[in-house]
């Protein structure tokens, strides 16, 4: 469906592609809703990575399978089916509007025939072509196009915008999904260890080598692994449905994850201000300023007369030419202020739009921000992490040997062996949340998941 109607192509017409738009609203409104936005400092504050912000982020991650997983996303999932349909429905209301400013040919013919008692029949009737004008002498109406032409803009705007956002979507789930099988096959992993610890201990028990004590710790610390595979499996599962339905898919529990690829590089974060030109939800906002100017306008207008021309030619029953030609003016007198109140509405509208505009621009900045001081926060905790999982792992299998020659309790081996095992689901975690942080920071930034045509041309 969305192939059908190219909505790919039709927001590039409109905004000039998806990361470089050469089309700028109206001069007066991006300059108001430009001095109402906050000032954009020289560069971003969490950190600063020099170089221009790249498209292609998809390809970063180097997982052929999230490539396979957003293309299908962008052909059948629900929601961006409908971000298509209100582009379609944006275009033919525009379309509509544009139709004003032409003349109108219409075809008309009637027919009558009526007969009285004692008296002849009568009939008549004429067919005619009718052409009628309304000139457009003080711009309203191209004030209404103009208004419509930047919601449509606007619109597209809002598409690719949803079109990146389901690419991020797509991508936090997978590695979300990732995360979850390396914690499933993680927890199976422990689950055998333990389960082996208990029978030897059982043996050991049977032998007077061990404690009944020790024994029962140890089959409930089986117990306890065993719900937590359990849990983890569930996890996966639902989270493997949430990504099939995202995609479009019907929800069977069919995709298979792939362990997390770490965190390579760093993303060049160009400035601040170039947020204004780059992010979409931000042109969005600025064509919307732009169309509330547009249809103030328009709604100031309605004060001055209307003017329309009509002529028309045709035949009638009896094949007579007939030729008429008419002229109209209105103008409103009064009307219990019904027009001021019009003007009333589209200037608050306007103001609505800047400030709209201002709090797009706020959360596009704090979402940078974030993301950026995010990337060194995770780095540092996985850094620590890595040395936790290290350093647990060598004490937990220290305390195992001591405890097989008889040095130590089993509640030591269990201390030793539950501080690696959080560990390493945690550090697991990190792991996720340092490639959705990344994926976060691309979109934040604005850059596309797909390649620029200077790219695909260097390709």
């Amino acid at each position: 469906m969305i192939q059908k109607i190219l909505l790919s192509s039709a927001a590039a017409m409109l905004l000039g592609g998806c990361a470089h738009y050469n089309v700028v609203p109206t001069e007066q409104a991006t300059a108001e809703a430009q001095k109402n936005a906050p000032a954009s400092p020289k560069s971003f504050q969490s950190s600063y990575v020099g170089g221009k912000v790249q498209d292609n982020w998809l390809r970063s991650f180097r997982d052929s399978t999230l490539n396979k997983l957003v293309k299908e996303a962008h052909k059948s999932n629900p929601d961006l089916m409908i971000a298509a349909s209100r582009l379609e429905r944006a275009t033919a209301i525009m379309h509509m509007s544009e139709s004003y400013l032409m003349p109108r040919l219409d075809l008309r013919g009637n027919y009558q025939f009526r007969s009285w008692e004692a008296s002849d029949k009568h009939d008549k009737g004429d067919i005619s072509l009718s052409l009628r004008w309304e000139p457009d002498l003080w711009g309203r109406v191209s004030n209404a196009i103009a208004s419509d032409t930047e919601l449509t803009a606007a619109t597209a705007a809002d598409f690719e915008w949803a079109r990146q956002s389901l690419s991020s979507q797509t991508a936090r789930a997978w590695f979300l999904l990732g995360a979850d099988r390396m914690i499933y096959d993680f927890q199976k992993e422990v689950l055998a260890i333990q389960t082996e610890a208990a029978r030897v201990l059982d043996e050991r028990v049977k032998i007077g080598a061990g404690t009944e004590r020790d024994l029962h710790m140890m089959r409930g610390m089986v117990a306890e692994s065993r719900e937590r595979t359990q849990a983890a499996l569930s996890a996966k599962e639902r989270d493997t449905r949430a990504l099939e339905v995202l995609i479009g898919r019907y929800p069977a529990n069919r995709l298979r994850a792939k362990y997390l690829h770490a965190v390579t590089g760093k993303v060049p974060s160009g400035l601040p201000a170039g947020l204004l030109n780059r992010r979409p939800d931000i042109i969005a906002a600025q064509y919307r300023v732009a169309s509330a100017f547009h249809h103030t306008e328009e709604m100031k207008l309605l004060r001055l007369p209307d003017i329309s021309l009509e002529g028309r030619f045709g035949v009638d029953v009896i094949q007579d030419s007939m030729a008429k030609f008419i002229g109209g003016i209105f103008m409103p007198i009064f009307d219990a202020g019904k027009i001021q109140a019009q003007i009333d509405a589209a200037t608050a509208e306007q103001k609505a739009a800047i400030a709209d505009y201002q709090r797009v621009v706020l959360d596009a900045y704090r979402e940078v921000e974030d993301a950026l001081a995010q990337e060194q926060h995770l780095a540092r905790r996985e850094n620590y992490l890595n040395t936790m999982v290290r350093e647990f792992k060598t004490a937990y299998d220290m305390t195992n040997e001591n405890y097989k020659i008889g040095q130590g309790t089993i509640l030591d081996v269990l201390n030793a062996q539950s501080k690696w095992i959080n560990a390493k689901i945690l550090h697991t975690q990190v792991r996720k949340e340092r490639l959705v942080n990344r994926v976060n920071l691309h979109l934040a930034l604005g850059g596309s998941f797909e390649a620029s045509s200077a790219q695909d041309k260097a390709q």
